[in-house]
């Protein structure tokens, strides 16, 4: 053997060696890493599920959402037959728009006015008498007091018409919430009870997650911590959420407690009650882990 072969075969079987040890450092890191989060199953939830009803009892006249649609706060989602209270609206209008009971007996307070004030200058220089004055400024009091009585029942027309706008409001069911429409139960011409739902809306903006980890974790997720959510497939995916709730009462049957995370879903790209798994940036810990931690503690 050549001393040239034998460096070759030598710098071959270093660069082998190096390779080698690259290739167990990457699997050192690997571990490191995936050791240094701990992984939990976790639900998807609607944050908010409304189940919208009616206020009285009628039949409904129209319903103008389905399932699968989306709506806004405030949007209307059924009416119900308000006929009568169009009506009362109508009428009230009138009666609270009208200025002609006031017109007329402000005309008439202007009259005994100026009677009045005649029959005042006449006494003062005595041609008129005292019973004439009397007379004259009782008929003036009480057509003050009929101006007043007739502002008064235009202010009462005015409540009346925002009462009977009110109770006209009610036959509008609006939607509380942005959200999905996930259920319509009940259709035109149906009757509808208080007790009874029309539709069901589910907020998904934000989602809540849900998860439930062993208590030995206690301690180490606070609220404000961030994680990372996977949404089993065929989501998947992973998104950023932040833990709003950690229980503090124990679960003692199963030894965990509760988790929740805010789930920003502004463009509904992400579906209520689907599956997932949530990683936290603590590491993962067995029951003999937390007992070393606790007695290094002690």
């Amino acid at each position: 053997m050549t001393l040239k072969t034998t460096v070759g075969a030598f710098a071959q079987g270093w660069a082998v060696r190096y390779a080698a040890g690259l290739i167990g450092a990457a699997v050192i890191t690997a571990t490191a890493t995936s050791a240094s989060a701990a992984t939990f199953d976790c639900v998807m939830d609607p944050s908010l599920t409304v189940k919208l009803g009616s206020p009285v009892s009628s039949i409904l006249s129209d319903v103008l959402v389905d399932r699968g649609d989306r709506v806004k706060k405030g949007q209307p989602i059924a009416q119900i037959e308000s006929s009568v209270e169009q009506a009362a609206v109508a009428i009230n209008k009138v009666r609270a728009s009208s200025d002609s009971e006031i017109e007329a007996k402000q005309a008439l307070l202007n009259e005994k006015s100026g009677v009045y004030k005649r029959k005042s200058d006449l006494l003062a220089k005595n041609v008129a008498s005292a019973q004439d004055v009397d007379t004259a400024q009782a008929e003036f009091n009480v057509a003050t007091q009929d101006l007043a009585l007739a502002k008064l029942n235009r202010e009462m027309a005015q409540l009346e018409l925002a009462r009977s706008q009110a109770l006209l409001d009610q036959r509008t069911i609006r939607s509380p919430i942005d959200g999905i429409v996930t259920q319509r139960a009940l259709g035109p011409g149906e009757f509808v009870r208080p007790e009874a739902n029309i539709v069901t809306i589910a907020k998904v903006d934000p989602l809540f997650v849900e998860a439930y980890l062993p208590v030995r974790y206690y301690g180490k997720i606070k609220v404000g911590d961030g994680a990372a959510v996977r949404p089993n497939q065929p989501i998947g995916g992973s998104y950023n959420a932040v833990v709003s709730i950690v229980d503090e009462v124990f679960d003692a049957a199963s030894g965990t407690f509760g988790v929740r995370l805010n789930l920003p879903n502004p463009d509904y790209h992400l579906p209520g009650g689907q599956r997932c798994h949530v990683d936290f940036n603590v590491p993962d810990m067995t029951d003999s882990d937390a007992e070393t931690t606790e007695s290094s503690r002690r």
